[in-house]
């Protein structure tokens, strides 16, 4: 039924829970697994007496943290008994990202956490999840 599904990871528990019904699909359908991680960087403001310093954030320590998040995957997926086909951690918007690569890998399906680690704004302006619920050209799967 299935035989390649993309789960996005951000490092958030309903991802942990999407990546982990991924593993299992993958599993029963003898499916290929591939992960893809878009680092999200908010400012980092800091008060300094009556004042605020914005920290600036390094390409070195996005890099750092995007590496750390798919790690964390990898080592839940190989816990679960399966071996990513690929990894992806690439700069740039969520949605646009995670719809390239399911084009790229022909994917039947992707799985992805409902609510991850998306801003408040994300409230009124639709989640990642939604926005990939209405671009994808496969199935998509929204886990809690």
């Amino acid at each position: 039924m299935f035989k390649t599904i993309i789960a996005p990871v951000d490092g958030s528990d309903p991802a942990k829970h999407a990546l982990s019904t991924a593993c299992e699909l993958a599993k029963t359908f003898d499916a290929e697994l591939h992960l893809v991680h878009t680092p999200q960087i908010d400012t980092t403001m800091v008060a300094v007496g009556y004042s605020v310093v914005e920290l600036p954030l390094t390409a070195e320590k996005i890099e750092e943290a995007g590496k750390a998040v798919m790690d964390s995957a990898l080592a839940q997926a190989t816990e679960a008994g399966v071996t990513p086909a690929s990894t992806h951690v690439l700069a740039g918007d969520p949605t646009e990202t995670i719809l390239k690569i399911a084009k790229l890998n022909d994917a039947d399906l992707i799985v992805m956490g409902r609510r991850g680690l998306g801003s408040v704004a994300s409230l009124f302006l639709g989640s990642v999840s939604q926005k990939v619920g209405h671009g994808a050209e496969c199935s998509v799967l929204t886990v809690h």
